[in-house]
This record gives C-alpha cells, structure tokens and sequence, in this order.
C-alpha cells in the first residue's frame, strides 16, 4: 500500500438508514477516525418491503431473491468504488452477506464474530435481542457459543414487544423517531428476561435497537429502576465502529464491467450521491433526508413503514476524485455538502416515490 493511500472504509446500510447515522457518528467519535476515505452507502433496496416484513420466505421465494441479488450488486459496487475494507450497518443481513462475500476480495469486519469476541470466556448469561430472523436464526448465539459463552433469546411473548418497538407504525424505531412507548417495552423485555432467565448482559443484535438504548438512556434507565442496574448492554454497532478503523485491507477492482453483476432480480435506484468532507457532513445531510422524507410522506397522508421506503443515499470522501468519476461515467450526479441540499433532496424524493408508485402500480 503507497503512503499516499487512504485504506477505505465502506459502510452498507439501507436496511436501517437510522442504524448507518448512529455507525457513522460512532466512528466519528474514535479518534484517528480522520485517517480514513469513506464511502457510505444507504441502499435501502437491500430491504424487504413493508408488507413483506414479519413474513417467512423460502430462498426461492420473490423477495429473497431480489434481496440477494441487491445485495451481490450493492458489493460490487462497493468494490468498484474502491473500498479496502467493509462492515454491514445491519446484524441479521450477515447470513446473506456472508454466503456473497467469498466471490468478492475485500477485508469484511463481521459485527457478530466481532461482538462476541469481546466477550469471550464471560460465565454471565447473555441475552440476544434483535429482530425475529436474527434471534431465530441463532447467528449470534453460535458466535457467542464459539467464543465459550451461554446465550438465551426472549420468550415468545417478549419478542413480540422488540418488533413492535421497532417496527410499529405508530411508535417503531423504523418510523424514525425515538418514542417513550419503544423504550418502554423494550426495558420491559430486558427487566423480564433478567429476572426470569437470569442473564446480565444484553447484547443488541439488531442495529435500531442502540438509537432507544443508547448509553445515556440505559442510565437513565437504570436510574429509574426500568432495568436492573447490573445489566450490561452490549451494542454491537459500537464494537463495529471500533474493529473498521483498526482493519486493514487493500481492495480490487470488479472483473469485468460493473453491470454484469447486475441479476433478474436486483432492484436497484441510483442513490443521491455527495461527496463530503468529514463523517459529520455524513450525518448531518443524512438526517436532513430523513426529516425531509418524513414531511414528504406526511404531505400524502404516508409515514415510514420500514427501511424501503427511505431514498438510497451514497456519501463518498471528498479525497475520492476515482469515486467520483466513476460515479458520473453511471450518471450517477455527486453533490457537494454546502450545495441547495434542501432542494436537491426534495426533487430526488419525488423521483424515488414516483418510481415506487409506478412499480406498486405494475404489480
């Protein structure tokens, strides 16, 4: 690797545009955070539609399909872009991501492997809480069983309440907002399955669940007596943040031209690209989509049901000329940080939803 080069980190979120901010802002924090060339890629494609959430599909069924193919495309485009190392913005999308990865040579941070690590030889009791395909598919509690560790997930009951902390229409974390009746149940959750399965460590196995359950609210929490003081939550996105800075990895280009890697099925919508200067720009613009998002949906009478329904968004480093060029040989507009992004954002989110309609409409 030249002296000159900036080892580049790529971020892949979408299926929680919430989750990639919180991933960023993380970064952000750490210092020699700055060292580093990012491309963050929210492609909310990656994600099942609304009224496919809470389903079971098989591997041939239509959304597994699209998702998987999305997802072969989404890492070649990543690797086209130029990032030496990646990490996944999402816990239960490492089982697809993982069957992808070998086809592709770039260094992958794996959050669960990772997360469990850190917690190696522990005798505590640790509690898996995330989505029902996470918690069901028993991804984290064979990491943490490798690592020596006893894991449990909540009782039937129990896992009702973290779905609907994260994805009720009224009050979820999906709807981009952090609200009084999310934290509630899930502290429930945590009180309950500590006293019932004696577990005094809670690691957070979906990335939307860190927004309600930061640091500052488990204290105050804590505090309040909504969970036990001994608890210790365990956010896996943090331990993400911490492994992509101390990563190495030197990437290479697609074989071939990029849209050969494009499948039947990929669903795919140019994302609004900028090119920023720091993390901070990333976040900052990022939760300016999401509040235009929302007010454009509520002009409708709509509100966010669910990952897909957010634009797809690409930040890029403004070091990253290649990127850059790359990005607008696809037509593929980059817009820097300070241009009209209020308008830049309103005019995509009529393009995206006007698709979206247009597609509902074919079906």
């Amino acid at each position: 690797m030249s002296s000159t080069h900036l080892p580049r980190i790529g971020i892949i979120g979408g299926l929680g545009n919430e989750a990639m901010v919180d991933l960023v802002e993380k970064i952000d924090a750490i210092k020699g955070a700055d060292k580093r060339a990012f491309i963050a890629f929210g492609n909310s494609r990656l994600a099942y539609k609304p009224d496919e959430v809470m389903q079971s599909w098989k591997p041939t069924d239509e959304p597994e399909l699209r998702k998987a193919d999305t997802a072969i495309y989404t890492l070649r485009f990543m690797q086209y872009l130029g990032a030496d190392v990646m990490g996944l913005a999402c816990n239960s999308a490492h089982d697809l991501f993982r069957n992808l990865l070998p086809e592709v040579p770039v260094t992958f941070v794996d959050m669960l492997h990772r997360t469990a690590h850190t917690i190696e030889g522990t005798q505590d009791k640790v509690l898996v809480m995330g989505v029902n395909s996470l918690v069901d598919s028993g991804l984290y509690q064979a990491a943490l069983m490798e690592q020596g560790v006893a894991s449990t997930k909540p009782s039937v009951d129990n896992q009702q309440k973290v779905m609907a902390a994260i994805y009720d229409p009224a009050f979820g974390i999906k709807t981009a907002q952090i609200t009084r009746d999310a934290e509630a149940l899930l502290c429930d959750v945590i009180r309950s399955e500590c006293e019932q399965q004696g577990c005094s460590k809670v690691v957070l196995g979906c990335t939307e669940l860190p927004l309600a359950l930061t640091a500052a609210s488990c204290a105050r929490f804590k505090r309040d007596g909504l969970i036990p003081a001994h608890i210790e939550v365990i956010d896996a996105s943090n331990v993400l943040a911490q492994c992509l800075l101390t990563a190495h990895g030197k990437g290479k280009a697609p074989d071939g031209e990029l849209e050969q890697y494009k499948g039947e099925h990929t669903d795919w919508f140019a994302p609004l690209a900028f090119k920023v200067s720091s993390l901070d720009a990333i976040a900052r613009v990022q939760k300016t989509v999401f509040q235009h998002t929302v007010s454009f949906l509520a002009a409708q009478g709509k509100s966010v049901t669910g990952s897909y329904m957010h634009l797809p968004t690409l930040f890029i480093s403004q070091t990253l000329q290649d990127a850059e060029d790359k990005l607008i040989d696809m037509g593929i507009p980059v817009y820097l940080e300070h241009d009209e992004v209020d308008t830049v954002i309103v005019d995509a989110l009529q393009r995206y939803y006007a698709d979206m309609d247009k597609n509902l409409a074919a079906r």
